[in-house]
């Protein structure tokens, strides 16, 4: 008597039984992927695919491995504006200054050769005694070879935070078949997200515990000798570890 309607139950649950898994699937969001294949890569040791989609290091011998993890939240996109002129300014300035003080001290150098090389003699002598003019001129080398040192912390502060600022950059725009990343030609933005999840951990002594990381996932977007870029999302930060 009943049997229709139990059959007719039966056949609308095994339709919306797949439907139902196909939206439990479908309800992962699309950095599940992208970290999955991280995580294998850093199990594997596949530094080619690490290389592609990451700039951080996730070594299994220092920072254990991922066996599972699941994602509880995404922020929302931060666009910056990337204009690299400053920095390049900024940089060729200090890589210029350097140049230019190391042709003044130079200069100098082979101006005073002699009576210097008989000062540098004379500094490994505890006993030594210098003259008034030898005093004179001491101070003023030493104060040449300290001023050295910040003029060349100064370069190599401009190269460091210049190939900071292009390197998501440049790294989310090398693909193949593409132009390579010219930072005095490309404008547009960094675009980036965090992403939270708990995570299984494996840590190198075998034992397993539950961890909190949050994965910072950066791309660029913009324009380069007029052509649109959109480079491709990299891992820039793992924090938690």
């Amino acid at each position: 008597m009943f049997y229709p309607r139990i059959r007719g139950t039966l056949a609308i649950a095994l339709v919306l039984a797949p439907l139902a898994l196909l939206g439990a699937a479908c309800s992962k969001p699309p950095e599940q992927q992208f970290l999955s294949q991280f995580f294998r890569a850093a199990r594997t040791r596949d530094n080619e695919t690490l290389a592609r989609i990451s700039a951080v290091q996730f070594n299994p011998r220092e920072h254990g491995e991922v066996s599972s993890f699941d994602i509880t939240n995404v922020s929302d996109e931060r666009r910056t504006p990337l204009d690299f002129k400053g920095l390049i300014s900024a940089r060729q300035k200090a890589v210029d200054d350097e140049a230019d003080f190391r042709k003044r001290r130079l200069e100098f150098e082979s101006t005073n050769r002699p009576a210097l090389e008989a000062i540098a003699k004379m500094e490994r002598d505890p006993a030594a005694k210098f003259t008034p003019a030898q005093q004179t001129l001491k101070a003023e080398w030493d104060k040449w070879r300290a001023d050295a040192l910040g003029v060349t912390k100064a370069a190599a502060s401009g190269k460091a935070a210049m190939s900071s600022s292009t390197g998501p950059a440049e790294a989310s725009l090398a693909q193949p078949g593409q132009p390579a990343f010219d930072s005095e030609k490309f404008t547009g933005e960094l675009v980036s997200k965090d992403v939270t999840l708990t995570a299984q951990v494996k840590s190198p002594d075998g034992q397993t515990a539950e961890k909190k990381l949050v994965v910072t996932i950066q791309r660029v977007e913009g324009t380069q000798d007029g052509n649109r870029r959109n480079g491709r999302p990299i891992i820039t930060r793992i924090q938690g570890l």
